[in-house]
């Protein structure tokens, strides 16, 4: 070690009592990237938020022609299956990183394999508490709910 390098455990001194309370529910990682923690989502952050997961699932189920039997319209009223869609798209955010050496795509892939048995047995097809709408034919589908969903952060 070099005479201007401090030790790790002399640096972790100097943090505040309590410094990991501080941090913030959403921030970027190393490679900028954003992962939500659905548990501290706040209502101030919950529209943003929702409505970036919305259009990434919106334009996901379009681009993998994946049926309402695996995704139905009101996902995100069933709690796996908003964490899974939200791990899925950091993880395909990750995979077209700057920073990454171009294995990502594939390995997002690979990660889509073992999921999608993952949201057939979050969701089996039907939902037990009355709340299925099926999508009226259109390239866009928003529930009729969706505006007063994404205001509210649903972090129970």
């Amino acid at each position: 070690m070099s005479g201007d390098e401090t030790p790790i455990e002399d640096l972790l001194d100097t943090l505040p009592e309590n410094w990991d309370a501080q941090l913030p529910r959403r921030s970027p990682g190393m490679l900028g990237i954003s992962v939500i923690n659905w548990r501290a989502l706040t209502k101030d952050e919950a529209p943003e938020i929702w409505t970036e997961l919305g259009e990434w699932v919106d334009w996901f189920i379009r681009r993998y022609n994946l049926p309402t039997r695996k995704i139905p319209p009101c996902w995100y009223k069933h709690g796996a299956l908003v964490e899974e869609l939200s791990a899925l798209h950091a993880a395909w955010l990750v995979s077209f990183d700057n920073l990454d050496a171009g294995y990502g795509p594939i390995g997002w892939h690979e990660r889509l394999a073992v999921a999608i048995p993952r949201l057939a047995g979050w969701y089996n097809g039907e939902c037990h508490n009355g709340h299925t709408e099926l999508p009226q034919g259109s390239d866009h589908y928003e529930p009729r709910d969706w505006p007063d969903w994404i205001a509210s952060s649903h972090a129970e």
